[in-house]
């Protein structure tokens, strides 16, 4: 017998929640000492931020295969774990569920009725062969699972010459659901951005900041296939250390 309309609308949330799962899982058993070694043991120091970008490649994100997609919009400079998650919490964002199986379904279960999830998983990303290490977000005027503020981190492998951790990110707005699970990003990256460096400037915890050109204006798609554009242009923030 043929599945009934009423059981054919969820197939296509059921595979796509089957996939992000997977992906999840995948992305948190990923090793990518496999495929790029790290050179040397602990961290390397660098005279600027700036030059941990040893090639154009590693100002993108990319996808589980390599493909570049959104680039690094935003670098911070903080003196450890602790200072750096502080710092982006006081600016109102939460730091995300770590993603799996009951994050992903509680997820949909939330986006089903449309209600907040204000800690609610982000799906990996991949930077320099790596897993994000942080997600942080924030919910949207509308407060409803469909659409929130996120950014994704890395903690990079550099320090600069006073031994500050460097970590890059890469922010984009959840505008709305597709496939019944999964989030559709924003094309305007850019205005993401600057909202999240606005909720910073704000914590009146900044040292220092500047906006540089990291990438040359373009566009493209993130590796769900939603369509990105951008300046190319990142934010370099320093936090104060005495926090």
């Amino acid at each position: 017998t043929s599945l009934s309309k009423g059981k054919l609308k969820y197939v296509p949330a059921v595979l796509v929640l089957s996939s992000l799962v997977f992906y999840a899982g995948y992305a948190g058993r990923y090793n990518p000492g496999l495929l790029m070694p790290h050179s040397g043991h602990g961290y390397e120091s660098v005279n600027h931020a700036q030059d941990i970008f040893v090639d154009d490649h590693m100002k993108y994100t990319e996808t589980l295969l390599g493909r570049a997609q959104n680039p690094i919009n935003i670098i911070v400079i903080a003196g450890n774990d602790r200072q750096f998650i502080k710092s982006i919490q006081d600016a109102g964002w939460f730091l995300a569920d770590t993603p799996g199986f009951r994050s992903f379904a509680k997820i949909y279960k939330e986006a089903l009725f449309n209600k907040p999830y204000p800690t609610a998983p982000v799906t990996p990303l991949f930077w320099n062969a790596q897993t994000n290490d942080f997600a942080f977000e924030k919910p949207s005027d509308t407060n409803v699972a469909h659409t929130r503020h996120h950014v994704r981190f890395w903690k990079t492998k550099y320090v600069s010459n006073s031994g500050n951790a460097i970590y890059v990110g890469s922010a984009s707005f959840d505008a709305g659901v597709k496939w019944g699970i999964t989030h559709r990003i924003s094309p305007d990256i850019d205005t993401e951005r600057d909202y999240l460096y606005n909720d910073l400037v704000q914590t009146q915890q900044l040292e220092s900041f500047k906006k540089m050109q990291l990438v040359k204006p373009g566009s493209g798609r993130n590796f769900t296939g939603d369509p990105f554009f951008t300046d190319g242009e990142a934010y370099l923030i320093k936090i104060k250390s005495d926090l």
